[in-house]
């Protein structure tokens, strides 16, 4: 059974800001400059709302890749930040109760497909609904489609720099099908170190323990699927920053002519959907090529880490 993402589309924010413009609008806490030497050069920025944004690229994916919606068998709805797990603005207790995963269910018209949402493992929450696709093809043999959606826009007049990262707000949808064509998935890896569960309490420890674990989880991966290193083809990041990832490659002795890191300059982070993104567009250009392995990495607050392998 090759479960594997056959479709991903996505969809940023429309307006987009230098980094000149935020310094001078005071939405960053490091100058201009230093976020520059870590290679962004501007974020994307919306004031529509998450849920919006969802609906447009989850219905362009349907639309674009003729998919009869009810033949999904489920929706997963991942974003990093729980303020965008709840679409209703309305004053009382029961607004809380009024999810983005039942509402794309409905506006979709996905009638015999579960939903659900997921929304505690931060950046990694796209890589973790995509674990959990493949866990409930596996365990579904009627099953063959899962719709996966995302989104994460940050609340009216925050800054857009969080731990000398830049973010961008937007969303991003894919398909995990059974038996696919295409990328398969041959690996995926997740490791949790809760004493970082206040992330803005232990800042300083969290960094120090990014390196190395975000090395381990890698080579951990790639170990048990007998791999090397010089076998990847290529290697899809999320956007934290250009320089991170030039310590992490010298770290795991990996080629830096393997990281696809054009969106980093122009887009930043996009929370939870930077790998996939990243993964499309390297599809987009054409470079990918038959049975070539991408190595997926994520880090999302709380803390996890997580690996993704797909072989084209």
């Amino acid at each position: 059974m090759n479960n594997g993402i056959t479709a991903i589309e996505y969809t940023l924010g429309e307006e987009t800001l230098s980094l000149e413009t935020l310094e001078q609008q005071g939405l960053l806490d490091s100058p201009a400059e230093q976020l520059h030497q870590f290679g962004f050069a501007s974020c994307r920025f919306t004031r529509r709302s998450p849920a919006a944004l969802a609906q447009e690229c989850a219905q362009r994916l349907l639309e674009e890749k003729s998919i009869d919606p009810e033949t999904i068998d489920l929706l997963i709805y991942a974003g990093a930040l729980t303020c965008n797990h709840s679409i209703s603005r309305r004053p009382g207790v029961m607004a809380n109760f009024i999810y983005p995963a039942t509402a794309l269910h409905d506006s979709l018209g996905l009638v015999n497909a579960n939903a659900f949402g997921i929304s505690q493992t931060g950046c990694g929450a796209m890589m973790t609904a995509v674990r959990c696709a493949t866990d409930f093809l596996h365990s579904h043999p009627e099953a063959q489609r899962v719709l996966v959606v995302g989104a994460d826009v940050l609340p009216p007049g925050s800054k857009r720099e969080i731990f000398y990262s830049l973010i961008s707000d937007g969303a991003c949808a894919l398909l995990v099908e059974k038996n696919a064509a295409k990328n398969k998935i041959v690996a995926q890896k997740q490791k949790t170190k809760g004493f970082y569960w206040d992330c803005e309490k232990r800042k300083f420890e969290l960094i120090a323990a990014y390196f190395p674990t975000a090395r381990a989880i890698m080579q951990e991966l790639l170990h048990e699927e007998g791999l090397h290193p010089e076998e990847l083809s290529h290697i899809v990041p999320h956007n934290v920053s250009l320089r991170s990832w030039q310590i992490l490659l010298g770290l795991c002795r990996m080629p830096t002519g393997l990281l696809f890191s054009e969106n980093i300059a122009p887009i930043g982070h996009v929370v939870a959907a930077d790998n996939f993104i990243n993964f499309r567009d390297l599809e987009s250009r054409n470079e990918l090529k038959p049975d070539d392995r991408a190595l997926l990495f994520n880090f999302g607050f709380g803390a996890n880490w997580s690996c993704l392998l797909l072989q084209h």
